[in-house]
Formats: structure tokens, C-alpha cells, sequence
């Protein structure tokens, strides 16, 4: 009796060129597309459902590979002449991954509530090693949904190796990746949008979300000053640049300014044609360190 086939998803709506490429993961979980429109799609092969897609920009995907026996290692030949390697993570069961930070070979990733360690060995393994739980809840934000803002490393009198991890409601915790285990605990009044600190490790500066940016010293959680940015309510991001000797805040209405950190008075403003959003403002930092 002759083999018979069937229909069993039609994959479309994605790609718009001519598909290039087709390769199935080691136990065929995923199916992998490259198109000359420069875009790699990953599918489901049990739903037929598009899991992820990248765009590598005008270069045309020509070749993909999936790295045995991995199912989330794969590499892709580009018009350009580049070879990218790609490991897939799916590390917070579909909960968005906002913030990422990374030290010595530990990932930290930030997703909603939570925020996972990671080690990885250059490899497409990665290995988690702890899940950090947020601060105890006190009557002021008992009912309040946890929402992690920032996560940063820095060295502290606490441990050379301090994670800190802003939350929304729920202060700063200050944790010790040696001795695995929360060290300090920094309580602010107001709401955290987003921190930064400073390169010595000693100044946190923070987005309140109502009337701008508060700078705290780090060793006591003492309030040293505030400047003056108003945020109506929206998380606008904040960061120490120069190595530590001013502060760029982030706007809601396209003014993003510049203060010297030590006695706080303006030193320039950035004007933008609309809202500066946290993805524009990061490039911009990179661009002012």
C-alpha cells in the first residue's frame, strides 16, 4: 500500500520572500524557516504555532542548522557572509523578560515577579542556580502586585558580588550571589521606575514615577537629594553615565536632561520630537557613557 500524506499545518503569514531554508530540530519539536527577507522563524511542529522570530535586517537567511542534539542551538548562514549562532531559553514560562544583567559568567534574568540566576558555560547550556524571592511584604504594599523594575551588580560593603533588584512596590533587595542569600534591604517611600548606581558602588539613583529622581547613598539608604523630572506615572528610566559623574534622566515629553552628580546642577538638555520610551533612551545611554 503507497504511503499517504496529509496536510498538517500550513505555516504563512510571516515570511516575505522566497523561503530559503527549512531545518528540524534533533527530535523535530521545532521546524526552523530562513527567507531572502532576512528573517529566521521558529515553529511548533505539534501546534504549528510561530514561537519566535528573528530579523537579521536586508541580509537574506541561506543556510540553517540545528547543533546535535541540542533543541535550542541552531546556526544560520547570511548573504553578508556571517554565521549567527542563536540559543534558545525559555526561562519564565512565557512571562515577558524585561531586564537582564550579567557578571562573571551569571545571567540574571527579570520577568514580572520573578528574577532567576543563570550560569552559563559559553555552550548552549545554561544552568539555573537560584531563584531569588522578592522582599517580605509590609502593610503599605501588602496588596500590591510585585513587579520587578531593575536588576544591577555592583560591589558593596555586603558582598563583592551584590545583585540589586528594584521592584515597583517592594523597595530594593540587595543580594549576596556568594553566600546565596538576601543581605540588605533598601525601603523607599515612593515607587522604583527604574535605578541606576553609581561605578563605585556607593550612590543609587531612582525613578519615583511622580516628580523626578531621588539619590540615595547605598552603605545607609540615606536620602542625599532629588532632582526634579516629573513622570506622570510612567516608568522613565534613569542612569549615572560619565563614570559616575552625572545623571541622565529620561522624559515623558521629549526632554531628556543631564545633572552633575555631585552638586546636582544642570549641565545639559537632550530634545527629542516625542516621548522618550525606555527602548530609545537605552541606545542613547550607550551613547553618553
Amino acid at each position: 500500500m503507497p504511503l499517504q500524506y496529509k496536510l498538517y499545518h500550513c505555516l504563512e503569514e510571516e515570511h516575505e520572500d522566497t523561503i530559503t531554508s527549512l531545518a528540524f530540530s534533533a527530535h523535530s519539536t521545532f521546524l526552523a524557516v530562513g527567507s531572502l527577507d532576512g528573517k529566521l522563524s521558529l515553529w511548533s511542529t505539534l501546534s504549528g504555532r510561530k514561537i519566535h522570530v528573528i530579523v537579521t535586517g536586508s541580509n537574506a537567511v541561506l543556510s540553517i542548522i540545528w547543533l546535535m542534539p541540542s533543541e535550542n542551538h541552531l546556526l544560520c548562514g547570511l548573504a553578508n557572509g556571517v554565521v549567527i549562532s542563536i540559543h534558545i531559553h525559555d526561562s519564565h514560562s512565557g512571562s515577558p523578560v524585561e531586564y537582564l544583567a550579567a557578571m562573571d559568567g551569571v545571567v540574571v534574568t527579570g520577568a514580572c515577579s520573578e528574577v532567576f540566576l543563570w550560569s552559563h558555560d559559553g555552550t548552549a547550556k545554561w544552568t539555573q542556580l537560584a531563584q531569588i524571592l522578592p522582599p517580605p511584604s509590609i502593610s503599605v504594599n501588602h496588596e500590591s502586585e510585585v513587579v520587578v523594575t531593575s536588576l544591577a551588580w555592583v560591589h558593596t560593603r555586603y558582598s563583592e558580588r551584590t545583585l540589586l533588584v528594584a521592584y515597583l512596590h517592594h523597595g530594593i533587595l540587595l543580594w549576596d550571589a556568594i553566600k546565596a542569600k538576601m543581605a540588605h534591604f533598601v525601603y523607599v517611600k515612593t515607587l522604583v521606575g527604574s535605578m541606576s548606581i553609581s561605578h563605585d558602588g556607593t550612590m543609587l539613583v531612582v525613578s519615583n514615577l511622580t516628580s523626578g529622581f531621588d539619590i540615595y547613598h547605598l552603605n545607609d539608604s540615606s536620602l542625599d537629594g532629588s532632582l526634579l523630572q516629573p513622570s506622570n506615572g510612567m516608568l522613565v528610566p534613569v542612569a549615572f553615565i560619565h563614570g559616575g559623574q552625572a545623571i541622565l534622566g529620561g522624559s515623558t515629553c521629549g526632554r531628556v536632561q543631564i545633572w552633575d552628580s555631585m552638586n546636582r546642577s544642570l549641565l545639559g538638555t537632550l530634545m527629542h520630537d516625542g516621548e522618550i520610551s525606555t527602548k530609545s533612551f537605552l541606545s542613547l545611554l550607550m551613547c553618553n557613557r
